[in-house]
């Protein structure tokens, strides 16, 4: 990556985490890294099928969710292939970008299960966000969901760890679908602007991530919000995906 590209790659971590902004990327992008060329994409892993999970997942989310996109780890394949290659040719890697290429490594190398959807712009918990992004992970024998919410972990703390940055996290556990699973609930503020707000629920087959992403300069001590009602809307939501991956 040029230096351009590691600062742009920093600045959106989280939205890299909650599968925005950077999501954007293709396969064109690598050609343009350092070694990389079209030749390359050849090597790619073979695109991986959707599972019947998927599909249903897919379009209950669209039915009965607030949501303008719902992908399946079939039609993120090419956006996911294209990070993992460019993150991991890094000549000289700084942290955020091993953080980047060790998530997307992990999906590319256990192939998880997922489904991805965008929340509708109308539909937006917070009116500061400049989107919300919803996943649900169906883990697999190479992907744990704690190594699966880990690898999101890292990236959100690594990502701004070098900054003036502070990280508010909270565990507690609730009943969901009929298992206690672990409710992880963030906000992240960098230099006083807040830049994510996650609700991550870590169950035994499942994991699940609703995330907010936000532009420069929503400073926090302006907001007019409270975190922990976002906190509550998020997790109803997160609630609701889980419960839905798993009647699938």
């Amino acid at each position: 990556m040029t230096i351009s590209a590691s600062l742009l790659f920093r600045a959106t971590s989280i939205a890299l985490a909650a599968g925005l902004g950077l999501a954007a990327c293709s396969s064109d992008a690598y050609e343009n890294q350092p070694g990389g060329n079209a030749d390359d994409t050849l090597s790619q892993p073979e695109t991986p099928s959707a599972t019947a999970e998927e599909t249903a997942l897919a379009e209950t989310f669209e039915e009965d969710f607030e949501v303008s996109t719902a992908m399946t780890l079939e039609d993120q394949w090419p956006d996911i292939t294209a990070m993992e290659s460019a993150l991991a040719g890094t000549s000289e890697p700084d942290l955020c970008q091993e953080a980047g290429a060790s998530q997307y490594g992990l999906l590319v190398d256990a192939q998880p299960a997922n489904v991805r959807a965008a929340i509708d712009d109308e539909a937006l918990l917070d009116e500061n966000a400049t989107g919300e992004t919803l996943f649900a992970f169906y883990a697999n024998d190479a992907a744990s969901p704690d190594q699966l919410q880990e690898a999101h972990q890292n990236t959100d703390i690594t990502c701004v760890e070098e900054d003036d940055s502070t990280v508010d996290h909270d565990v507690t556990q609730q009943e969901v679908a009929g298992e206690e699973v672990d409710v992880h609930t963030w906000q992240i503020e960098v230099s006083g602007q807040l830049t994510g707000r996650m609700v991550d629920m870590v169950g035994e087959d499942i994991y699940v991530r609703y995330s907010a992403a936000y532009p420069p300069q929503v400073m926090v001590e302006e907001l007019e919000d409270d975190v922990t009602e976002f906190n509550e809307q998020a997790t109803e939501r997160a609630v609701s995906a889980f419960e839905a991956a798993a009647a699938q």
